[in-house]
């Protein structure tokens, strides 16, 4: 029984190496076996604490909340518990300890915490996707979005009616966000009308990773406060900013739900495919593209290449040169030359449709499969196992870059069908559209083609 309360003690508490070393003393010492078997059995059970706390599906972000002091997935008593140790001087310091930014760890970091858990805290602090510190007042009641998916996410942890200005690209999401798309059309995201910005009175204006720094600080002139949040492609920490979204927007039990269902189903499916041996992993190719018929790809660094990795997929991103002859293992988008693609020879290709022939409110199957006939049919590509095995897949890019957890889904179900073949991406994709986008009527099978060949 001991061993089972330290080992769920390890879990709860894997970030505080300080707490877990003075509790297993304590333990060994008074079941007398320290001495004899202590620094064995102590090491063996704190790795196996700590790997079994990682992650119990598989799934492991940070919620970038400055005040969840153990930086996992939660804010709770737990980082309440941490914080008021690190002010006793009994363990150093962590990044996100400081809840409220005055540059030390004290009573007030955990009264802070307390307040944002009961929801009565009138400002969060929050860690941006360039790391840096942001204070935002809350709740925010009036929110800005320049981005597509943020804008979906939001409706998605049931707080759609809080945004009051949109980009244009959300503007053609009629679809899914009837309401949402019908708000004030600010313009393009990297150069939107400020001064409609300022009128609109935002508590909050947000948009991903790519957020130009540039407009941030104009932004910031104007009186208003930006965040960057990282959503673009990642889906660990797109579920993470969903949380954090939900906190800032006095709703963080909505966005749990959702969080929760989406996590702990794209959790399960990286546990079925985590103990693929590298010769069992599919050797994909990912494309996407670009201006007069060029092909994109990404490296390392790329958020789509990070999920299918995240999906048990060989990215084969080693070596990869750009058209320049340029190695971009670690890049993040870049020109791919054909011929690396022919010579790499991939088991399975994964192109992005731009709004082509795929997606919510396109049905025209033949127009699909005309653009995948383009694919297949370029110069060389005839060689590839992947064009000779039918295994070239089409994805709606806003289920992929944008909505990324979706495609993760049509991803994994594609490239592992029989590891997978109790994992249905359109059941798990009608679930999501009915009951967190709120459309009853939506059938994903019949009012889009989200990946094409479709998928048994």
């Amino acid at each position: 029984m001991r061993i089972i309360l330290f080992l769920k003690y390890i879990r709860s508490n894997k970030h505080n190496i300080y707490s877990i070393i003075t509790y297993s003393e304590e333990l060994f010492i008074h079941m007398k076996w320290y001495s004899m078997y202590g620094g064995v059995i102590l090491t063996l059970l704190i790795l196996c604490g700590i790997t079994m706390g990682v992650s119990a599906s598989g799934m492991e972000f940070t919620l970038y909340i400055f005040g969840n002091a153990n930086e996992d997935m939660n804010l709770d008593q737990q980082d309440i518990d941490l914080i008021n140790d690190i002010a006793a001087g009994k363990t150093g310091a962590t990044h996100l300890a400081d809840a409220n930014q005055d540059g030390k760890v004290d009573s007030a970091d955990a009264d802070q915490v307390k307040k944002i858990i009961d929801g009565t805290a009138t400002e969060i602090w929050v860690q941006d996707a360039f790391e840096k510190p942001v204070k935002v007042k809350t709740p925010v009641n009036r929110l800005i979005t320049l981005d597509r998916m943020i804008a979906e996410n939001a409706q998605v942890i049931g707080v759609g009616d809080k945004i009051v200005g949109i980009d244009e690209n959300t503007v053609n999401r009629d679809i899914i966000l009837p309401e949402i798309s019908k708000q004030k059309n600010l313009g393009s995201a990297t150069e939107p009308d400020i001064e409609a910005i300022i009128a609109l009175k935002p508590d909050l204006i947000v948009n991903n990773q790519y957020f130009d720094e540039d407009l941030m600080k104009k932004l910031q002139s104007a009186g208003v406060t930006p965040l960057a949040m990282i959503y673009h492609g990642d889906i660990q920490n797109s579920l993470g900013y969903s949380k954090v979204l939900g906190y800032l927007t006095g709703s963080p039990s909505t966005a749990m739900e959702y969080v929760d269902w989406m996590g702990g189903t794209l959790g399960s499916i990286h546990d079925k495919v985590a103990g693929l041996s590298e010769d069992e992993k599919t050797k994909v190719i990912y494309l996407y593209p670009r201006k007069n018929g060029a092909l994109g790809s990404g490296g390392n660094d790329c958020p789509t290449i990070k999920t299918l990795q995240f999906l048990g997929a060989n990215t084969m991103t080693q070596d990869t040169k750009d058209t320049t002859g340029k190695i971009m293992d670690t890049a993040s988008y870049f020109e791919i030359d054909p011929e690396v693609v022919i010579a790499k020879n991939p088991e399975a290709i994964v192109m992005e449709d731009f709004d082509e022939a795929l997606g919510y409110g396109f049905t025209d199957k033949a127009a699909a499969q005309a653009e995948l006939e383009r694919v297949k049919s370029r110069p060389g590509f005839d060689k590839i196992d992947a064009v000779k095995n039918g295994k070239v897949y089409l994805l709606d890019v806003n289920i992929v870059s944008h909505s990324n957890c979706l495609g993760a889904l049509y991803m994994a179900k594609a490239l592992y069908p029989d590891l997978l073949r109790d994992v249905d991406p359109y059941a798990i994709h009608q679930e999501y559209v009915t009951r967190f986008l709120k459309l009853p009527n939506l059938d994903v099978k019949k009012d889009g083609i989200f990946i094409y060949p479709e998928i048994s």
